[in-house]
């Protein structure tokens, strides 16, 4: 028996001021482009916003579903695509307008993900299918028709070419990207009523549960699995939760008596220290990178200046600049094709010191 170590850092409330918004509460989302969270408010029939800064908590549109919803909820581009009942649909994230509505012939479509070329992969819980939605063509098929049993949340799994999703029983399964295959990667967990699963910057999965009512995380081989998060820290019927790798936050639907969202940190170890003195006017932006990034730069006098890419465990994992170099700005371009997403660091340095910027990669 493995031994299960505790590791909550520190758990953020949304405030009771804002409570009476949540009504039952099913999946959350980060909007990294507006540094805000999306939240699917099942039996308010509508998505929420909430303000990362301020906690501010807003509609951002009532979405008409029939029967409830929203479920599932996921951003591509500018785009908030949520399912419900047989349906999905995509508003725009900046408008909140309707981009479109369409029927997937669906029971119970529940998980959303979608992988580096703008696919959604769309679990129906009750009708025991996986579908996946082309963004670009707007067509879709069952990618999974059977074979599986109430497969709830769902994420992509870039490293691997695949999807892992949670089944409402407790097994963790994957299905192949090119072919659509499954296979059993953890047949037994010792959870049931599984909801939700997430993935953070460094390769780990977060489960939650309503029986053990708790958060489990695993490494990225599903082995020495920890809690989390556990009973008595905010969690009620924990639904489809969300991992911001930006500022390594769990953010978790509470849609039992809770009826609220809670927020968990995780600070990452790295031997890659941040610095704040910002003597180079070193950026990255955007931050996060979906496509390309500008870094901008000031040094003080001609000299060599070397610029790296480190990964989360510290290593070095490309060389982005090593030259002299004149004094004052300078901007390159980095492209991160060649990246997985996940968290990693940049650091500048010369003759006179060294600073690090956090960056995160997006698929």
């Amino acid at each position: 028996m493995k031994k299960i170590l505790t590791i909550v850092f520190a758990v953020f409330t949304s405030t009771i001021a804002f409570s009476q918004a949540y009504n039952s509460p099913e999946s959350i989302e980060f909007d990294y482009a507006n540094n805000r969270w999306f939240i699917a408010n099942n039996g308010g029939n509508n998505i929420l916003t909430r303000n990362s800064a301020t906690g501010a908590i807003a509609v951002f549109v009532s979405t008409g579903f029939s029967g409830g919803g929203p479920h599932g909820l996921e951003i591509v581009g500018d785009t908030l695509y949520a399912c419900a009942g047989g349906s999905l649909r995509a508003y725009n994230i900046n408008t909140a307008a309707l981009v479109f509505a369409t029927s997937l012939g669906g029971s119970f479509l529940n998980g959303i993900t979608h992988d580096a070329i703008g696919n959604l992969y769309i679990t129906d819980y009750s009708g025991n299918k996986i579908y996946r939605f082309n963004t670009n063509t707007r067509q879709f098929n069952q990618f999974v028709p059977s074979g599986i049993t109430s497969p709830n949340g769902i994420v992509y799994d870039q490293a691997n070419n695949r999807c892992v999703f949670v089944q409402w029983t407790g097994a963790i399964k994957a299905v192949s990207l090119s072919d659509s295959t499954v296979s059993t990667l953890v047949a037994s967990s010792g959870l049931s009523s599984v909801d939700g699963i997430t993935k953070d910057g460094s390769g780990n999965y977060y489960l939650s549960s309503w029986s053990p009512t708790r958060i489990t995380r695993y490494n990225n081989t599903f082995t020495t699995p920890t809690t989390a998060v556990g009973t008595g820290m905010g969690l009620s019927s924990p639904a489809d939760i969300f991992y911001n790798v930006l500022t390594d936050t769990l953010g978790v639907p509470n849609s039992g008596s809770g009826n609220n969202t809670t927020y968990y940190y995780f600070g990452t170890t790295t031997s890659v220290n941040e610095s704040s003195t910002d003597a180079f006017q070193f950026s990255v932006s955007p931050n996060p990178i979906a496509k390309t990034a500008e870094i901008k730069y000031e040094i003080a006098e001609q000299g060599n200046v070397k610029i790296e890419l480190f990964d989360v465990t510290g290593k070095m994992i490309k060389t982005i600049v090593n030259e002299n170099q004149s004094k004052g700005p300078h901007v390159i371009s980095f492209d991160k094709s060649s990246f997985s997403a996940g968290n990693y660091f940049f650091t500048i340095s010369n003759a006179n010191g060294t600073e690090t910027k956090k960056v995160v990669i997006v698929d």
